[in-house]
């Protein structure tokens, strides 16, 4: 079913966004609910929740999730609904009913059957004793009734108009439940109200579920009573219109707000009659107090992307003017005018700065928003894996990139699933081992310097190192004399390979092999790092190591065979210098001895030869961090650190994994940026083993380094 050409369209996308809050809440309420049953206040706020879920997909002509949501909401209405021992259960499954009728309704596909849900409503429904809540239904008369407190700048605005000889007409509009377009319905009443008169106040806002159900006026008019109520009277748009004359302020404050006298008038459809019943006693005691304005802005993640990028141009402008100054000051180094040139230039970069985080916090969010999915999909596999796990969440208000929260979403997901059907033991065998029964799974974020840090923690059975080296061997990962060497973290290393698994069965939850080795390639394409720690028995960490944003990062650019490369400057521990003697190789490692300890090295071009005066040669040594390991980056010399600008690269020019993006610098001049975990990664697993090669240590091949060179050539093309 899709929306893009009709009219409204506008109105179902904003109800698409705002449902996966709705449903969120729904599931967040339930969970509650499923750990305090019978618990009334929860139901009621389960209830309200559905309600408005109804109310916004009627507005939108959704008829099929609008009718069941009323259904739902009906047999929540229902004395003793709270008691019901499944009521868990059936609000559960129409959370996913109405996700899976959401996902429909935008993808244009077949409505999923929701036969079995609607047969356990109706059962919560048959309950004995059940039975309709006895409260004061204001639809019960002709019509509605709601009592509107109108705010100080309003009355006053009403003394004005009376002073001015003006009549005060309180006008009351009940919208025809089977109007399709509510919202558009409540602007057509208004646009006919203001062609009469003056309209001094509306209730309520225009974005709120209870303006597609009624609306109410104060207009300042000369004409009658009747010429009002038939300017307002619009076929299938307005079932009620009520036109009462205020006497006075001080008269209506005494007595209280006036009681609306309906038109003959009467609603078409019965059943419309009790729908528009039941929300207005959904709102018994509706006050109009004066509203706050609405401070928050929706707005389209691509739009600010646009500005960001906007920005980083400025940035590369920046440079380039910085560049020019430097020339200008060695070419002209009296030149008076040239102190007020940089002075501009330092004024425009402040500003600049203040610019590019205001940015950057617009694309900031917290992580409580993917957070929150995790504690009902973690209760399902525990249900599915016969678990009983309770998932703690903390450091929510951990702000992380928008883009790079959307990306780690299945990662996640992946090792949430991991930690349940992996990690925690059964109960009987938590109990065995002299644990609580309840296993524990701890989601955790903060921030580390620029980065992020997020964990995924439990305190189950931990990761058998031994048995990780025998099932790798099985699945022919490793050879034995190569298992042999392996230490315990590269070992654990192997979780990540695509294919691996330690489940002996495959189920629904597990045992194919996939999961691991997709969260290590989507950490190397944010250009993050994965750890892992364990102990048999106690437990296991996941440690994601996350940069706050993917757009501007700051960088130590180094050169390599006459080539310009860089790396985020978070990643360098420390610069050290060596010479070509010093640099040993080790079982088929290069290794330096650095402060009595051994540094694994990388070399990213050839090594070098001694220099014309026979004195040996300098090397420069950049000890990078990529994970929990340490590792050094032979460089031939450095650029300088500097802000660069991240620039996608297009797939089809480069098809390398080792450099991640691309940025122009201030005099023309293209650098490529190092993904540094996916060279680390590459170069290790391709070193030779088998005894007899000719060794190279951590060297990237002839190949690799063709692959650079030809994404120089494709950058600066």
């Amino acid at each position: 079913m899709k929306f893009a050409d009709e009219p409204g369209a506008e109105l179902q996308e904003l109800f698409f966004e705002t449902s996966a809050e709705l449903l969120q809440a729904l599931n967040e309420e339930t969970l509650k609910l499923e750990k305090r049953p019978g618990d009334a206040e929860i139901v009621r706020v389960i209830r309200r929740t559905v309600h408005t879920l109804k109310g916004d997909s009627a507005a939108c002509g959704l008829r099929e999730l609008s009718e069941l949501a009323h259904r739902l909401e009906d047999a929540l209405s229902l004395e003793g609904a709270s008691a019901h021992a499944g009521l868990a259960e059936i609000a559960f499954g129409a959370a996913d009913a109405f996700a899976e009728m959401i996902a429909a309704y935008q993808g244009g596909g077949k409505m999923p059957a929701t036969e079995s849900l609607r047969l356990k409503i109706q059962e919560l429904t048959a309950t004995p004793g059940a039975k309709k809540s006895r409260r004061k239904k204001a639809g019960s008369e002709s019509t509605p009734r709601a009592r509107a407190d109108w705010a100080e700048h309003e009355k006053l605005a009403i003394q004005q108009a009376q002073a001015g000889g003006l009549n005060i007409y309180h006008v009351v509009a009940k919208i025809d439940p089977h109007c399709t377009m509510p919202i558009a319905g409540r602007q057509l009443i208004h646009n006919a109200v203001a062609s009469v008169g003056r309209v001094l106040a509306a209730r309520p806002e225009a974005n709120t579920p209870a303006a597609s159900k009624q609306v109410e006026f104060l207009v300042a008019s000369r004409q009658p009573e009747n010429q009002i109520a038939a300017k307002c009277r619009i076929p299938t748009i307005a079932s009620e219109i009520s036109v009462t004359l205020m006497p006075g302020v001080a008269a209506s404050a005494e007595k209280g707000s006036p009681e609306r006298q309906p038109l003959e008038e009467k609603p078409a459809h019965t059943s419309a009659d009790e729908i528009a019943a039941e929300n207005q006693a959904s709102m018994p005691e509706m006050s109009f107090a004066p509203t706050q304005t609405e401070n928050i802005l929706r707005v389209e993640a691509g739009r600010i992307d646009s500005v960001l990028n906007l920005v980083g141009e400025l940035i590369i402008g920046k440079s380039m003017l910085q560049q020019v100054l430097g020339e200008l000051s060695n070419r002209y180094p009296k030149e008076q005018l040239r102190g007020r040139f940089a002075d501009a230039i330092a004024f425009q970069a402040r500003v600049l700065n203040d610019l590019q985080r205001s940015v950057m916090k617009i694309r900031m969010v917290p992580v409580e928003q993917l957070f929150r999915r995790f504690p009902r999909m973690a209760r399902d596999v525990a249900r599915q894996c016969g678990r009983d796990v309770e998932l703690v969440v903390t450091g929510q208000d951990t702000d992380l990139d928008k883009g790079i929260l959307d990306a780690i979403a299945e990662p996640l997901t992946h090792m949430v699933r991991n930690a349940v059907s992996h990690g925690i033991e059964s109960p009987e065998e938590r109990q065995r081992l002299g644990k609580p029964a309840q296993g524990r799974v701890r989601l955790n974020a903060y921030h580390q310097g620029n980065q992020v840090i997020v964990e995924i923690s439990d305190d189950g059975r931990g990761m058998d190192v031994a048995k990780i080296r025998l099932k790798a061997i099985k699945l022919g990962l490793l050879q034995p004399e190569e298992a042999a060497r392996l230490s315990e973290a590269e070992i654990l290393d192997i979780i990540f390979r695509p294919g691996f698994s330690t489940a002996e069965q495959v189920t629904e939850v597990s045992g194919r092999g996939v999961g691991m080795d997709v969260v290590q390639s989507v950490l190397h394409r944010l250009k993050g790092t994965v750890g892992v720690q364990t102990q048999l028995g106690q437990g296991t960490t996941f440690r994601l190591k996350l940069p706050l944003t993917l757009a501007i990062i700051q960088a130590l650019l180094f050169w390599v065979e006459q080539r310009l490369y860089a790396i985020p400057l978070n990643a360098v521990v420390e610069i050290a210098r060596t010479t070509e003697s010093e640099v040993h190789q080790v079982d088929n490692y290069e290794v330096l001895h650095l402060r009595n300890q051994v540094l694994p090295v990388l070399r990213l071009g050839q090594p070098g030869t001694a220099s014309g005066d026979g004195k040996p040669q300098k090397l420069f040594v950049l000890v990078t961090l990529v994970g929990e390991k340490k590792f050094g980056l032979i460089v031939d010399a450095l650029e300088g650190e500097g802000e660069l600008v991240i620039k996608a690269l297009d797939d089809r020019t480069f098809e390398t994994d080792l450099v991640s993006g691309a940025s122009i610098l201030g005099n023309g001049r293209v650098v490529l940026i190092l993904n540094l975990p996916a060279v680390v990664e590459h170069v290790a697993s391709s070193r030779p083993l088998q005894t007899g090669r000719t060794s190279s240590g951590l060297l990237l091949t002839d190949t690799d380094r063709t692959r650079l060179a030809l994404s120089t050539a494709g950058g600066h093309a």
